[in-house]
Formats: structure tokens, C-alpha cells, sequence
């Protein structure tokens, strides 16, 4: 395999990578949060998680309250609606 083939595989594998990583809305490294009309969002365990949902432009960074196991994270965002995440 030429170099030239064995980047452009490399830069294959790495967009599919990328967009396999990105393709799941509400999905963060070990957390999966869920909330009406929920576009993506992205929660680590920390005080906050990033939620976007549909009829916004972008999202925002919103406080949350984790469950004495420390596997529920819940808040709400700034229109009001709940949403949970929850530990993989």
C-alpha cells in the first residue's frame, strides 16, 4: 500500500471515527441523557451538562443535580424543560 492510500484510509477511518462519536444525540463518554425534542447534548459527571434542543439555534451549559448513587444526573434548561442523564 502506497503512503498516499494509507493516509487517505487514515483520514476515512478517522471521520468515521469523528462521526460515529458525534452521531448519537444526548451521548457523552459514559452518560446518556434524554429530554423532549433533545438534539445532543454532552454530560461527565460534573455540575453541569450541555444540552441543545430542537427550535434553538445552539445550546447551553445547565446546572445539574446528581442521585446519591451518583448514577442520575437531573436538571432543566432555561425554557423549562427537564432533562436526565443517565451513567452508562
Amino acid at each position: 500500500m502506497n503512503s498516499h492510500r494509507r493516509l487517505s484510509l487514515f483520514g476515512v477511518l478517522a471521520i468515521l471515527g469523528g462521526i460515529s462519536a458525534c452521531a448519537a444525540p444526548g451521548s457523552g463518554a459514559n452518560w446518556t441523557c434524554s429530554a423532549n425534542g433533545l438534539i445532543t447534548s454532552r454530560y461527565d459527571g460534573s455540575g453541569q451538562a450541555y444540552v441543545h434542543l430542537s427550535g434553538f439555534t445552539s445550546g447551553g451549559h445547565y446546572p445539574v443535580k446528581l442521585n446519591e448513587a451518583k448514577t442520575e444526573a437531573s436538571g432543566v434548561t432555561a425554557n423549562g424543560t427537564p432533562f436526565t442523564c443517565k451513567k452508562a
